[in-house]
């Protein structure tokens, strides 16, 4: 039930009550009024002939007197019976000097009196619902103005305000809401200032780690595994010592194979050497490699010039992407596709696996830090999974945020 058919039904009993009580006391003062109207014509039908030795036009024209023994004047049909009962059912009616007390006549004033009375406070119930209604209403056209902005707050739109309201409470309302808004839009900016600052520490410390491995311990891998090569062309080792510096060369080799697969993990060279579009096509191919899953790239030869920080993102957005594709999807194939348009970049990766009902809600930390990346590309990513029909993931850039250059080629 709603807050204003409560609040109506309740004002309704509490007029009722003092309806009924009001007519309650009418009453009592009504039957009090008429026993001392019939007290004073009963004194006057005893200075009065009687009705035989008067005028007819006299006779009739007597208030609360009839003739004695006359059936013609009964209440008037306009009166209720039980009203009429009600009030002058218990009243004695004597015959004075050939003249009997009636009280008709004053039960039908008595009768139009509340008539009169109820009908004015039945127009002012009326009014005082209708300004009910106007107050409500204005009232909850502010909640519901305060419950959409209260979802729009709760979908991540941090910008929502209300406008000020000139009732005192809903005023002291909306300012705590758009003060909670306030705060909530700080708090977020302040979280994404940190996430980014995050991220980009993590790329640094990434890069960093990729290039002291590459530049040291790749150089001692390779060293050794030289070694080992020539220790093969030793006429001083027998056999078994060259199978011993074989198989070193050999373990060497899967070393730095997979050392290859860490450095590309922690930073790609390629994208520095080759730019974005060769380091998808390396990415892609590595994620077959390794999941042995397949992977059907679609991706325009025109890319927007980006910031090293923009590759940066994006790749690792990508990466991600086919990450979860092979550590949660179940599938058997992924599709990446790259395109671009006159407005936008716009990616997406779809895999035919389980899917999931409950993305993104469910979302873990690399679902978080695609969103993340996506924000610092000042893009929109969106999620779209069904049990059984697989998941799709559609990252949107705007062109206005990745190119400084407009036409550069990457």
């Amino acid at each position: 039930m709603t807050v204003y058919r409560k609040i109506s039904l309740l004002m309704l009993a509490v007029f009722l009550l003092i309806y009924l009580l009001g007519a309650l006391f009418y009453i009592q003062q009504a039957r009090h009024d008429v026993q001392r109207e019939l007290d004073g014509v009963a004194g006057l039908a005893q200075s009065l002939e009687s009705p035989d030795g008067l005028p007819e036009s006299v006779v009739s024209g007597m208030r609360h007197l009839t003739p004695a023994g006359d059936t013609g004047t009964e209440v008037s049909r306009d009166v209720p019976a039980w009203f009429s009962a009600l009030i002058a059912r218990e009243f004695h009616r004597p015959v004075v000097n050939g003249w009997q007390v009636d009280p008709a006549d004053e039960v039908e004033e008595i009768w139009e009196g509340f008539l009169l009375v109820s009908g004015a406070y039945a127009i002012g119930t009326c009014l005082c619902f209708l300004a009910l209604f106007v107050m409500v209403r204005r009232g909850m056209r502010t909640l519901a103005s305060l419950s959409e902005a209260m979802g729009a707050i709760s979908a991540g739109q941090l910008t929502s305000r209300l406008p000020r309201q000139q009732e005192q409470e809903l005023d002291s309302l909306i300012c705590r809401f758009n003060s909670m808004a306030e705060a909530l839009q700080s708090e977020q900016q302040t979280v994404s200032r940190l996430l980014n600052e995050l991220l980009r520490l993590q790329d640094r410390e990434r890069e960093h780690i990729a290039r002291v491995l590459h530049d040291d311990l790749g150089q001692y891998l390779t060293g050794i595994r030289a070694q080992a090569r020539s220790l093969l062309y030793d006429p001083g080792l027998n056999d078994r010592q060259k199978k011993q510096a074989s198989d070193l060369a050999e373990n060497c080799e899967t070393i730095q194979r997979h050392f290859r697969h860490l450095l590309q993990d922690l930073h790609p060279l390629v994208m520095e050497q080759l730019g974005l579009g060769s380091a998808i096509r390396h990415l892609t191919e590595q994620w077959q490699q390794l999941s042995g899953l397949e992977c059907r790239l679609a991706m325009d030869d025109r890319l927007p010039e980006f910031t090293g920080e923009q590759q940066t993102h994006l790749y690792r957005f990508l990466q991600e992407a086919l990450n979860n594709v092979s550590r949660h999807a179940n599938a058997s194939c992924a599709t990446l596709a790259v395109a671009l348009n006159a407005t936008e970049l716009s990616i997406e990766v779809r895999d035919d696996g389980v899917g999931n009902d409950c993305l993104p809600d469910n979302a873990g930390l690399g679902v978080r830090s695609m969103r993340e990346r996506a924000r610092c590309l000042g893009g929109e990513v969106k999620f779209f999974s069904r049990m059984g029909e697989g998941t799709r993931i559609r990252l949107a850039v705007p062109l206005s945020r990745l190119c400084p250059i407009p036409g550069s080629i990457v």
